[in-house]
């Protein structure tokens, strides 16, 4: 029987192809697709239907998907592993989709509605075919968050983009915009938080003199300004642990010592100087934690008494509040993308939605790349990008938003192309064995050798061949399935324990 290692390498790797002719050929093909995921990513963050009066109210992104399939059918598939279900993510991913629709009460439309998400994750994936375009997408999408940056200082100064001044001046002056994906100040501020590390690796980390000493100063004010006008306690806290991080990635052991030395210490005396930071020693007093807390409870009892939860997006928070002298009932959000989908869709929900983004830690934590090429700067910019996705759920509402399924993609993205050139070795290695077990034939027959004799270098490469082919990660395993769950565990530890100790 073929093995999943030996059709994916007959259609990663052509025998006539070498690894460079693959990555050229791949930069020229499919850049319709590529073009078009990289506009709806600017569509999903700029959202200029949100604010431009000549746009406003728009359904914009559904002829974008149009036009992303009709381009993708003109210009076929080029991603390096053929097809939509190749790997441990897309597998995920259509699990996920297939229970939430089942688990969905048939009004909420959670068929059509996720319907698109979905698309949107394998559309991209398929478009981000070479280390070039994933490269240049990740860039793409730190200058978009830094635009967004932009927008909030220069509402400061009274040049109001987006239409967020009546937004900031209702939240007393907490800086937010006038889009949908930032139309809070908690939110605004996760979203640029994003960015203080991104612009690391992508501006600065062994860049030109002008990146970094022009580009990454500049892209770093916009962003802190705007973070610290958001006066977002949650944003700081993300912001700084994605800076120690990305000191501590890659460095030897020391230095990593150092930093995180200097930043349990000098670094958390630093916060306490942030905006609204010291009411952190007494966070059970106020008035919008305790009002979280009521609905984490609420959230907790829903989780423990139906196994399967309320449904895709059905679980509400209802509290019960005093304003003068009448008592209002008012739906109080979760803040928190863990707590909701736990309520919404049970245990096994949230331990499908765990899952995608697990996938994406295993590829990038575990990828081994060349530290001086693209791919390492890939892996960093996406190990980033879903760890802060993955604390700021914490503190937000962003379980089904359009940013999980992209994050997802690029992960995915990432995984195919490490694979892809995994077998292109393996195809390397391959040739270079027959060619070796010619040579071995000839020695042989000139050496008159018994025919039970084999050479012990062509057992040598064969032994590692097997090795290399077992080490492809293609399909969800025990590994997968056991960190998940344990993620699981410590979710549902986590929410207990803040839930006891508030």
């Amino acid at each position: 029987m073929t093995s999943d290692s030996e059709i994916l390498l007959h259609e990663a790797v052509p025998q006539t192809q070498t690894v460079v002719g693959v990555s050229e050929k791949s930069e020229h093909q499919g850049l319709w697709s590529y073009r078009i995921a990289f506009l709806f990513l600017a569509l999903y963050y700029i959202r200029p239907q949100d604010w431009l009066p000549g746009m406003a109210g728009m359904n914009i992104i559904r002829p974008v998907m149009v036009l992303w399939v009709m381009a993708m059918v003109v210009e076929g598939l080029h991603s390096p592993l053929r097809g939509f279900f190749r790997t441990a993510h897309d597998w995920a991913m259509l699990v996920f989709y297939i229970y939430v629709v089942w688990n969905a009460p048939s009004e909420a439309g959670a068929g059509s509605a996720m319907f698109s998400l979905v698309i949107f994750y394998y559309l991209t994936t398929q478009s981000l075919s070479s280390w070039k375009k994933l490269l240049g997408y990740l860039r793409a999408w730190t200058w978009l968050l830094i635009i967004i940056a932009l927008f909030g200082v220069l509402q400061t100064f009274g040049i109001d983009v987006t239409g967020g001044k009546e937004i900031t001046d209702f939240g007393k002056g907490r800086l937010a915009l006038g889009t949908w994906t930032c139309n809070n100040p908690n939110a605004l501020g996760h979203t640029v938080a994003a960015a203080v590390p991104l612009c690391y690796v992508m501006l600065f980390w062994r860049m030109s003199g002008f990146s970094r000493m022009v580009l990454f100063p500049a892209a770093l004010t916009l962003i802190v300004d705007c973070a610290w006008n958001t006066q977002s306690k949650g944003s700081f806290l993300v912001g700084a642990g994605l800076g120690v991080l990305v000191f501590v990635m890659g460095r030897p052991k020391w230095v990593q010592i150092i930093v995180l030395a200097s930043a349990m210490t000098v670094g958390v005396g630093a916060l306490s100087f942030m905006p609204r930071m010291e009411s952190m020693g007494s966070l059970s007093s106020e008035e919008g934690v305790m009002g979280r807390l009521m609905a984490w409870e609420m959230a907790r009892e829903a989780y423990d008494r139906n196994t399967t939860g309320a449904g895709w997006k059905q679980f509400r928070a209802y509290i019960t509040v005093k304003e003068g002298s009448r008592w209002i009932v008012e739906d109080k959000s979760t803040h928190s993308s863990y707590v909701q989908v736990a309520a919404d869709l049970g245990m096994p929900g949230l331990f499908l939605w765990l899952l995608i983004p697990i996938c994406t830690l295993r590829s990038v934590i575990f990828a081994n790349v060349e530290k001086n090429g693209p791919e390492e700067r890939c892996r960093r910019a996406i190990l980033l990008l879903v760890t802060a996705y993955m604390v700021s759920s914490w503190m937000i509402n962003r379980e089904y938003h359009t940013e999980y399924y992209l994050i997802a993609a690029v992960g995915a993205a990432f995984h195919r192309l490490i694979t892809a050139q995994r077998l292109q070795e393996q195809a390397v290695t391959g040739t270079a064995e027959k060619s070796m077990e010619k040579d071995a034939e000839s020695q042989q027959v000139e050496w008159s050798l018994s025919s039970s004799v084999d050479a012990p270098w062509i057992k040598h490469s064969e032994g590692k061949a097997a090795i290399a082919s077992k080490r492809l990660w293609l399909r969800l395993d025990w590994i997968d399935f056991a960190a998940t769950w344990a993620g699981t565990w410590v979710v549902v530890y986590i929410w207990d324990y803040v839930l006891r100790s508030l």
